[in-house]
């Protein structure tokens, strides 16, 4: 039996800094230092974090700097396991945890949409030049 297909709805580049924006004005981040951001999607986020906030980007698993308190951000959250994970590992930097969406209902970020895989010359436009 076949699972039925979850509705993923796409999120735009534009859309998600303006939503990381609006997030980031919700919490008190005075006092942060650094961000961080679990895997692939949280560095995408820890980096925007970073621009946003003129505070600087840690690589995920880095240790931080005892003068630092620490921002760990992910994309989206659905059951929490990932970011409870980060926050117990970087504890002794007393984090701010937030996700930027929650979910359901499903989200995928535009970074991640599918799009159509050519070689170089299988594209028409590009075989004269």
């Amino acid at each position: 039996m076949t699972e039925p297909r979850r509705k993923v709805r796409i999120v735009s580049e534009d859309e998600f800094a303006s939503r990381l924006r609006i997030v980031l004005q919700n919490h008190r981040l005075d006092d942060i230092g650094a961000v961080t951001g679990p895997g692939r999607s949280g560095a995408i986020a820890a980096v925007y974090t970073s621009h946003m906030l003129h505070i600087p980007f840690i690589p995920y698993g880095q240790l931080c700097p005892e003068k630092f308190r620490l921002l760990i951000i992910d994309t989206a959250r659905e059951s929490g396991r990932t970011l409870r994970k980060a926050a117990r590992w970087y504890r002794n930097a007393n984090p701010v945890v937030i996700a930027v969406y929650e979910e359901p209902p499903r989200v995928a970020f535009w970074y991640e949409a599918p799009k159509p895989q050519f070689y170089r010359h299988e594209i028409p436009h590009l075989e004269a030049a």
